[in-house]
């Protein structure tokens, strides 16, 4: 009876110290490294699109009729034809043109931002070239210079 008592106030205590040791021996090794797989790029929507007219492809619509350029060239055309607004219907029309073209080259600007900085890192682990590298920050000070541009003579009707 003893002995059976001794043991049952010995044994938590031997369990408590070796829980101790395993806890302390885990916490002085160091975490191992998990090799990551390099994060994989989502799919263009585009590949999910279908034409919109049967004499334009998906392509042409997504790159070119949706592209910067053009959505600039389409609001100068606005522009022209909005020649014989006056007073305050001129005002908000020349604002609503400016806020269109200066939100347009501002998102260019952030997405050259953005893919010049995945490009930075890419470079690093070695998924482009140099040359990638290099057209994206190409890509990225242009998209700066005319924004700034465009920030330049930008100014707001009242």
């Amino acid at each position: 009876m003893r002995v059976e008592r001794r043991l049952r106030a010995v044994l938590p205590l031997i369990a408590v110290l070796l829980i101790g040791f395993a806890l302390s021996a885990c916490a002085n090794q160091e975490p191992q490294q998990v090799k990551q797989d390099p994060i994989a790029l989502e799919p263009s929507v585009e590949e999910q699109l279908q034409p919109v007219h049967p004499d334009e492809s998906v392509s042409d619509t997504f790159n070119t009729r949706f592209s910067l350029q053009n959505a600039i060239t389409r609001l100068s055309l606005i522009e022209d034809l909005a020649g014989d607004l006056s007073g305050e219907q001129a005002m908000a029309f020349n604002n609503s043109v400016g806020a269109l073209e200066g939100t347009l080259r501002k998102q260019e600007y952030l997405i050259a931002k953005l893919e010049f900085e995945l490009a930075k890192h890419q470079y690093r682990d070695g998924h482009i070239t140099k040359e990638q590298l290099d057209e994206k920050a190409s890509a990225y000070l242009k998209a700066t210079e005319d924004f700034k541009a465009f920030w330049n003579i930008f100014g707001i009707s009242d």
